[in-house]
């Protein structure tokens, strides 16, 4: 079973990090995990369908649509629990923020359009 905590906000991008290069002297930048990561969704539509990210990040679900979407997290087989992602209509342009803490896959949908909007979000350690 997953646990998660939910936010809604904005959030940066990838963080870049620098180290001492072995024996040159110089430095190397290393790409982190972005701290989020955002699903767009519309009419009738999340992209990507498919998310993977890493246990502790943040995913973020963005309108841009121009009807209310939301987003509640389902069983393997679309059967709506909302433990996860609590859902809640959202304008054009708002967003909801969920942080995933253990690994799995979590399946979810739009319970306005549940046949039509369907996801899923990989966590991997």
């Amino acid at each position: 079973m997953f646990r998660a905590r939910l936010t809604i906000c904005l959030l940066a991008g990838a963080v870049m990090v620098g180290s001492p290069a072995a024996g040159g002297g110089g430095t190397h930048s290393t790409i982190t995990a972005p701290a989020s990561v955002t699903v767009k969704m519309g009419e009738f539509f999340y992209r990507p369908k498919i998310t993977r990210v890493h246990v502790g990040q943040k995913v973020r679900f963005l309108n841009i649509g121009h009807i209310e979407h939301t987003v509640a997290d389902t069983d393997r087989h679309w059967n709506i629990k909302s433990t996860i992602i609590r859902p809640h209509p959202l304008p054009h342009g708002a967003s909801q923020t969920v942080r995933l803490t253990h690994p799995g896959t979590l399946y979810y949908l739009c319970t306005f359009h549940p046949t039509l909007m369907r996801g899923r979000i990989i966590v991997s350690r």
